[in-house]
């Protein structure tokens, strides 16, 4: 069977992207008690950094780590792929494996799908789940992500500021023409019922019909998402730019048009100067410590 062709990847889904420590994990929950498929249980990722549940699944994780590796990199320390990369001799060496482990999550749609490194990988995936996925993009300010990605992983701030900047920007460019809804973590935890009524109505707008327990999912939002994480003025001058743009970016799009900016010309720079510390841990097996999915 062709990739993206039959089964749970052409039926009604959902694919969550969002940088890490953004509020991914909270929107997959909130989903799946609003009635979409999130995989088998005994398959679903749970480590110390977040005691409720990560909401992705071991299994995907692994394809995303071995397309990331496949193309020399790390989640840590992500590639600069040149345009059409998933159509490449190593994509599409990949392709047959990774629509093999997707179809063995997924057997039943509505289904959610989160894994941060998504972001990165999304252009091959949409040869696994086909155009009719539906995407919720999750975004949060940067500085509270670099706190908290700190305080989780002890990765400097400015460091987690140019994976911020790439991952969205990635993520951005590869829901183009897709039925997208955009969220922003801070309007989730300000006012969640708000936040899970527009989310589930966006998302039936697109096709997604889901009939699970409104009142569980807003339940599910707590102030401890936030993790403690403040955000840092001092990093705004660096994202200021790419915030506003991802502000202003429509709530509900059926055909999404992405905004045109570059990457910063600091990120790529700032990421190779801390490349070596990372890639050193990356080889032996474990990026940075134990629970850093």
């Amino acid at each position: 069977m062709p990739a993206g062709e039959g089964g749970a990847a052409a039926a009604p889904g959902v694919v969550v992207l969002g940088m890490h420590r953004s509020g991914t994990s909270a929107v997959c929950r909130i989903l799946n008690l609003l009635g979409a498929d999130v995989g088998p249980e005994g398959d679903l990722l749970t480590e110390y950094d977040n005691p409720t549940g990560h909401w992705e699944n071991t299994t995907l994780v692994a394809c995303n780590d071995r397309i990331l590796s496949a193309f020399g990199r790390s989640w840590d320390f992500p590639p600069w792929p040149a345009p059409g990369w998933e159509y490449s001799p190593r994509a599409e060496r990949l392709l047959p494996d990774l629509a093999e482990a997707f179809a063995s999550v997924y057997r039943s749609a509505p289904w959610v799908w989160k894994d941060p490194r998504t972001c990165l990988t999304f252009p091959l995936w949409r040869r696994v789940v086909g155009d009719g996925a539906r995407v919720v993009l999750v975004t949060r300010h940067p500085g509270a992500v670099a706190a908290s990605v700190k305080r989780r992983d002890g990765i400097p701030a400015l460091y987690t500021v140019g994976l911020w900047h790439h991952y969205v920007r990635a993520a951005v460019a590869g829901a183009a023409g897709l039925g997208v809804v955009c969220l922003r973590f801070e309007d989730l935890v300000a006012s969640p019922d708000v936040a899970v009524a527009a989310l589930a109505g966006d998302l039936h707008a697109l096709g997604v019909h889901l009939d699970g327990d409104p009142a569980a999912a807003v339940a599910s939002v707590r102030d401890t998402l936030v993790h403690g994480a403040p955000a840092s003025a001092s990093l705004g001058a660096l994202s200021a730019r790419t915030a506003a743009l991802l502000d202003a970016l429509p709530r509900r799009s059926t055909y999404f048009r992405p905004p045109t900016w570059r990457e910063p010309r600091w990120v790529r720079p700032a990421l190779t100067a801390y490349r070596g510390q990372w890639a050193l841990r990356a080889r032996a097996g474990h990026p940075l410590r134990a629970g850093w999915a």
